[in-house]
């Protein structure tokens, strides 16, 4: 099991801040850091870059700051059982090391969980934690095994971002150039960034993302077609059934039969 003690979510410092533990704390710390930062590590002070991720063990010095105001970061003090100490140890982890996972984003979403769970009452409160804690750092270790290459690694986060929103809301209406627009990028290199990073091209994961939520509507509701090709965004349902045809080769009747039965 691995026990949180304390965790924060988008904790900002309106003014400069320099923060300074000594070598007693029993506890792991895990800090998302969503701004350029300083870190003395071994004597030595490091000037990180935003959404970096740093991890101390147990009755390590920690000293950090920010020499202008704004300082915003995500936190969580934490630890394991002996079971869960082997489960860390495997992971092999970077101690007192400033790492830039490729999706920082998301990472930063568990730790929202975990200081909602951590602040509730709920009967399954320290399991949600203990699941909670070992995919976040699961994920890490995933994420850093994948990280894009170093020039364009500033993007990464925005198109993450982005690609999140294209299958949370895949009816919305998004068009290549307003989504490079957006990013104050051109069209050709919006679009080599994201095949690049995602393996896809933007159009198709769009494509992608609607017709996703049509097959669950269409084996999980009762909704017409005309009605899933509305809510899933298209203009039309001859469109819809167009589409669906060409990548799944069966229109949505034929699938929705096939996989009802």
């Amino acid at each position: 099991m691995i026990h949180v003690t304390a965790c924060g979510h988008d904790s900002h410092h309106p003014k400069p801040c320099n923060i300074e533990h000594q070598r007693n704390l029993p506890d792991y710390l895990v800090l998302l850091v969503k701004q350029d930062a300083w870190f003395e590590i071994h004597g030595q002070k490091i000037h990180t870059r935003p959404n970096m991720i740093i991890l101390f063990p147990p009755e390590s010095y920690i000293h950090y700051g920010r020499d202008q105001a704004g300082y915003n970061d995500d936190w969580i003090h934490f630890h394991p059982e002996a079971e869960a100490c082997s489960f860390l140890e495997d992971l092999s982890l970077p101690m007192e090391t400033p790492l830039y996972p490729h999706d920082f984003f998301r990472l930063s979403q568990y730790v929202l969980l975990l200081s909602d769970t951590f602040h509730g009452t709920g009967n399954n409160r320290q399991q949600i934690i203990d699941v909670l804690m070992r995919g976040f750092l699961m994920d890490l270790q995933d994420k850093l095994e994948m990280l894009p290459p170093e020039g364009d690694a500033k993007y990464y986060a925005e198109l993450a971002l982005l690609r999140s929103q294209i299958y949370n809301d895949p009816a919305a209406e998004r068009t290549i150039p307003q989504l490079a627009e957006s990013m104050l990028l051109s069209i050709s290199y919006f679009q080599h960034l994201y095949k690049k990073f995602f393996g896809c091209s933007c159009s198709r994961d769009i494509i992608n993302a609607r017709l996703k939520l049509a097959r669950f509507y269409l084996t999980g509701s009762t909704m017409t077609v005309k009605e899933i090709s509305d809510f899933c965004g298209y203009e039309n349902d001859f469109h819809f059934m167009r589409q669906f045809k060409k990548y799944l080769g069966m229109t949505p009747s034929e699938y929705r039969a096939q996989n009802m039965s």
